[in-house]
């Protein structure tokens, strides 16, 4: 069976998974908006319950909240993955992760037979632009890029004006790559708040270089390869002095180039991250607490620069004729189950996402039924009213835009490394790869257990039976044999045989 035709299959068997009462949409709708423009802001690891919007009572993201006063907020809505690359390809394909297949870096390339958004809005007559950084997550080497007239870095203001020179309808994606853990500030820029600093944490952006400098000559057996030890040993190995960055300068460059990064580090991300994590005690309640003020903090600062854009968005000559869409990949953690940044967990702390559509013709509104990131790509397709693609395993919300509801019966589907979630805004089902029956997976009533600590499966087994069905359907898809494509050497990650041997035990072969 070829794989788009196989696709198309799990397309209409994913409608079974999320559950009963979703109206499908069959037709092509009216247009409601002919040839608009299209802007996706995608803010990366943006948890949707630290917007004030989305319930949160700190003032993180005004500006953005604003610009949901006039739009259609979606308040029950989810990532695919607790990461970045499973979840961006699920928007740009409308397809959960085990159908993309793209959950390994610089190992597999999208397979040409499954459709891009950029590259189905491209056919149709849009200029179709990325703005956003250049990294391995979205490449033209793993076809993330598939579609787009030009990929840069170029200032959003100065695109968004020379696309207005033209009458041609365009597309932009921006991707916002900001939030990431370690939450650094610039030097002159206060936090939202003056909590007790932790005794090792680094602040800022030059601290933080200082003291990973003295990280990376201690652990550089762990991060370094031997080549680059043999290369650059006057620098890693070299005296420590006071203020001297030259180890993290090195280690930057390095990481910054494709080559490089295969030749010369064991691993380009992890270190940075491991670091951060070393200098703070997360079971201390007032470490956390400052940690996630920080965050905030990030998000009140990347808000003040989206001020801008979002007020042109919200100007009378583009907001007649432009669809603009505000997601996220996935949240971000806190300790609330042991694991901070992003690291897998299988809990709402890392798939509530916020989701925001501004189109011409639909008023404000607040949407309660459950919605995922699948469904941006057919939305948009809708909205426009081009040709609705058959292999989408996520559904059109315009409906939902148009003011029509259904019951509360939906999930939404994720995937974590360890299993596949069920969820809702009551409810959180868990199956992991292992269990052998339903007995072996958790469910949380969010509504009495909002912390998700206590597993009610024992309670709840009709509930339980069903979801498990449902779960057990879609984790059996994983071990179907896709046509994968694989990046062409040398922009392929090289992986030793025992780290390609624990992939292949957390389901990403």
């Amino acid at each position: 069976m070829r794989l788009g035709k196989k696709i198309f299959i799990f397309g209409l068997l994913g409608l079974m998974i999320i559950g009963s009462g979703f109206l499908i949409i069959k037709k092509v709708s009216k247009k409601t908006c002919d040839k608009c423009n299209i802007m996706l802001i995608d803010v990366d690891i943006l948890r949707a319950d630290e917007l004030p919007c989305y319930g949160y009572p700190r003032n993180t993201m005004p500006n953005i909240c604003e610009f949901a006063k006039k739009s259609v907020s979606f308040k029950d809505n989810y990532s695919t993955s607790y990461w970045t690359l499973p979840s961006i390809f699920s928007v740009i394909t409308s397809l959960y992760p085990t159908f993309h297949q793209m959950q390994v870096n610089y190992m597999f390339a999208l397979s040409s037979r499954i459709p891009t958004l950029a590259e189905t809005l491209h056919k149709q007559g849009y200029k179709t632009v990325y703005v956003g950084q250049k990294d391995d997550l979205m490449s033209s080497y793993n076809g993330g890029f598939r579609g787009y007239d030009l990929v840069t870095q170029e200032p959003i203001e100065k695109v968004i004006d020379e696309l207005s020179k033209s009458s041609q309808p365009w597309f932009i994606h921006r991707y916002i790559s900001e939030l990431h853990m370690p939450y650094l500030l610039p030097d002159n820029l206060k936090p939202v708040e003056d909590l007790p600093v932790p005794k090792n944490l680094p602040t800022t952006y030059y601290t933080f270089d200082l003291f990973f400098n003295k990280y990376l000559k201690e652990h550089y057996k762990e991060i370094f390869k031997q080549k680059a030890i043999d290369e650059y040993r006057a620098i890693i190995l070299g005296p420590d002095k006071a203020d001297d960055i030259s180890v993290t300068n090195l280690f930057d460059k390095l990481r910054a180039d494709d080559k490089t990064i295969n030749e010369y580090l064991l691993d380009a991300w992890r270190p940075r991250l491991d670091f951060y994590l070393k200098s703070f005690d997360g079971k201390n309640p007032q470490d956390v607490a400052y940690l996630r003020m920080m965050y905030d903090t990030k998000l009140k600062y990347l808000d003040e620069k989206l001020k801008p854009l979002l007020q042109r968005l919200d100007s009378s000559s583009l907001s007649k004729n432009t669809i603009t869409v505000i997601m996220s990949d996935h949240g971000e953690a806190f300790g609330e189950h042991g694991t901070f940044s992003h690291e897998d967990n299988h809990f709402t702390e890392l798939f509530y996402t916020p989701l925001i559509i501004r189109a011409p013709q639909f008023e404000a509104k607040q949407v309660e039924q459950t919605t995922n990131i699948v469904d941006i790509f057919p939305t948009i397709l809708d909205l426009t009213g081009e040709k609705k693609i058959d292999m989408h395993q996520g559904q059109s919300l315009v409906p939902y835009m148009n003011g029509q509801t259904k019951n509360d019966t939906t999930f939404s589907l994720s995937q974590s490394i360890e299993g596949t979630l069920l969820q809702n805004k009551n409810w959180l089902y868990f199956l992991p790869n292992s269990a052998k029956d339903m007995n072996e997976s958790e469910l949380y009533n969010k509504t009495i257990d909002p912390l998700e600590k206590v597993n009610v499966t024992g309670q709840n087994q009709d509930l339980v039976k069903t979801l498990f069905k449902k779960a057990d359907l879609f984790r059996s898809y994983g071990g179907i044999d896709y046509e994968k494509e694989e990046i062409p050497l040398p922009n392929r990650m090289k992986l030793d045989p025992d780290k390609i041997e624990r992939l292949k035990k957390e389901g990403y072969f």
